[in-house]
């Protein structure tokens, strides 16, 4: 294996001294907020900035969302669905388009796991440990991923302190019954001096998943983590340092078989100011992870996959000039990916990429605005026998015009290309969770795409939404197309001999849309009463032969009833969910289904701490729904009827 694109982590550590250095410039701060280069809010209407993400989801919204795994903590969101391989791994899809299509990042940086690998791979970051989950489309994704007609996904843990803390600490129990949820976490948080800290942890245990046709055998999970941070702010900006790990073993809804991940994370972020007539600040974050998982069959070890890497990045937000203001930078990763065992259908790979990137907005008009970035990359992958290089480049445009206070439109212009990763590339082998022979092709050239979207939103006064539709076209679509059996014989006894899969460039189309309307009949700090509707679609299709593309969530309607009064808020919402009868070859049809759902929580007082208390009911009715997005849906329904409750208590 010839030498990797990057032999150390030497300039990334330098890029950090030298911030450390301008940080620590000036007298230790007052206690005031320091501003992050990632600012919360939306994409639509009101301020719009170089790096706002299309949506932010705060602790205390996470906090009501299903916890099993983040596929399903996001899956309501319009656009979103899961890949659901049982309750304990998943990952979100967007708008159809999922694996390296769909960037997750931990704190901005990747989270250096094997989850795009397979679906039976979990995310390395348990739900109990986000603080904000952001959204990004256009522009200001391209900060983190060439691909992002799907966007991108950053799950914030917030345990490197950005601001001073003032003390508190946090106990949170959930308990459930549809699969015996057990949980318990703590959070302590704070400011000595010049120092800030944080720490949290977790401890989560789950049985077999209780569905509309029984208990499912092999879904019961056991999950542990915890993390510390902690860091030195001046007037001047802040570094910081954190170490966190994650255990987990769990099911995957097959006899015998579980997983036992492990991975062990170092992260260390930093901001100062810049005096110059260019450059505003300097922000920057590395993440360093060793992370394993081993793939277990009646208590023996079968398989064990292993990544371990870095993955860090530069932001320098300039100065606004004019009518425009930008951030720029640059993102260096490198990881080492490895199988060996029974199941290794992949090989040792090394993989290196460098890119570089802008994001901007250009103010045209008191009411227009015009949004534009950029991002340019090299990949290197290398394997025993063979190496491939990539240089893809990704361009986005929105143009927003406020149409009057309330309303605003946003025309979105996309061109991405995005490396085929190590799967794409030199898979070779059996792979059991998605029970396929996976073929790749060291030949592949970049996958491209080209995205159009129109989007109208509306954001003041009781009325507000939004509505868009959009159009992804893909010249090159790396999928994977039947051509005939593997060979040899696998599975129980050795005696099914399993479809061969190969991956390769089709021509593809996505096309869907999404809404969601809220009207507030009651608006005051005291009492709220409001309607909401909702529903998304999305259709994708190979374009030469118009078969449909495998598992593409239908499309969802719903409605829900929210309030507030005399500390108690609640919810009641009902979602229909559309049959899939557009299915790829082999691939089974969908039934459509209804879930209704209901929230209650209370806030109050409990022993001098502020407290709150909620109960979560999911499917009522206990309808047999099964997730026209997983490999598994014929095998698995998705939970029965259950009831969820939650304490926190904040001292």
């Amino acid at each position: 294996m010839k030498s990797a694109l990057f032999p150390s982590l030497r300039p990334v550590f330098m890029i950090a001294a030298s911030t450390l250095a301008l940080t620590a410039q000036d007298k230790p701060a007052t206690p005031e907020k320091l501003q992050p280069v990632v600012i919360k809010g939306t994409a639509i209407g009101g301020e719009v900035t170089p790096v706002t993400p299309t949506l932010v989801l705060s602790a205390k919204a996470l906090e009501g969302l299903p916890q099993s795994n983040v596929g399903d903590l996001l899956a309501d969101l319009p656009g979103v669905a899961s890949s659901y391989f049982g309750p304990n791994a998943g990952r979100p899809i967007v708008r159809g388009l999922d694996g390296d299509r769909l960037k997750i990042t931990q704190n901005g940086v990747s989270s250096l796991d094997a989850s795009s690998s397979s679906p039976d791979h979990a995310v390395s970051v348990d739900p109990l440990a986000i603080r904000e989950a952001q959204i990004l489309r256009g522009p200001a994704a391209l900060l983190y991923s060439n691909s992002i007609l799907g966007g991108v996904i950053n799950l914030v843990d917030a345990r490197i302190p950005d601001q001073r803390l003032a003390q508190r600490q946090s106990v949170i129990g959930r308990m459930g019954s549809v699969d015996g949820l057990r949980s318990a976490g703590v959070l302590a948080e704070g400011s000595v001096g010049s120092f800030s800290y944080h720490f949290d942890g977790f401890d989560k245990s789950t049985e077999n998943l209780l569905t509309p046709v029984g208990r499912i055998a092999d879904t019961a999970a056991d999950n542990r983590g915890a993390g510390f941070g902690v860091s030195y702010l001046t007037s001047n900006g802040y570094v910081g340092l954190s170490y966190s790990g994650l255990n987990s073993t769990y099911g995957v809804a097959e006899e015998d078989v579980s997983i036992g991940l492990r991975q062990r994370r170092w992260d260390l972020a930093g901001k100062a100011a810049v005096a110059g007539s260019l450059v505003r600040s300097l922000s920057y974050r590395v993440g360093v992870a060793d992370y394993a998982h081993t793939e277990f069959e009646a208590g023996a070890p079968e398989s064990t996959f292993t990544n371990q890497g870095w993955d860090g990045r530069l932001d320098v937000e300039l100065v606004k000039m004019g009518a425009v203001e930008g951030v720029v930078g640059l993102q260096a990763s490198r990881f080492d990916f490895g199988v060996v065992g029974d199941h290794a259908f992949l090989p040792d790979t090394r993989n290196a990429a460098l890119a570089t990137f802008g994001s901007f907005v250009h103010t045209l008009a008191p009411d227009q605005r015009l949004r534009y970035g950029f991002r340019i990359e090299r990949a290197e992958v290398d394997a025993p026998a063979a190496s491939a290089g990539f240089t893809p480049a990704s361009f986005a445009f929105a143009w927003v015009k406020d149409l009057n206070p309330s309303w605003t439109s946003t025309v979105n212009l996309t061109r991405t290309e995005r490396a085929p990763n190590y799967q794409e590339l030199f898979a070779d082998g059996p792979h059991v969770a998605t029970n396929v022979y996976e073929v790749g092709d060291r030949n592949l050239g970049k996958e491209q795409g080209f995205g159009l979207e129109w989007e109208l939103a509306k954001v003041r006064g009781p009325l507000s939404g939004s509505f868009s539709v959009y159009y992804n076209r893909f010249s090159s679509f790396i999928a994977l197309q039947r051509n005939g059996y593997g060979p040899g014989a696998y599975g129980q006894g050795q005696q099914e001999q399993l479809a061969r899969y190969d991956f390769a460039s089709v021509p593809a189309d996505f096309f869907g849309s999404e809404v969601k309307v809220n009207y507030q009949f009651v608006d005051t700090p005291a009492s709220k009463l409001g309607v909401e509707w909702y529903g998304d679609f999305v259709r994708a299709s190979q374009r030469d032969t118009s078969e449909a593309l495998p598992r593409i969530s239908p499309g969802r309607i719903g409605a829900a009833l929210h309030g507030l009064a005399s500390g108690w808020s609640w919810r009641l919402d009902a979602t229909y969910h559309l049959a899939q009868n557009h299915t790829a070859p082999d691939e089974t049809r969908t039934a459509g289904y209804t879930l209704v759902g209901a929230t209650l929580g209370h806030d109050f007082k409990f022993a001098g701490a502020d407290a709150r208390f909620s109960v979560r009911v999911i499917n009522l009715l206990d309808q047999e729904a099964r997730n026209a997005s997983s490999f598994i849906k014929d095998a698995l329904p998705l939970p029965g009827r259950g009831i969820e409750a939650s304490l926190r208590l904040n001292f």
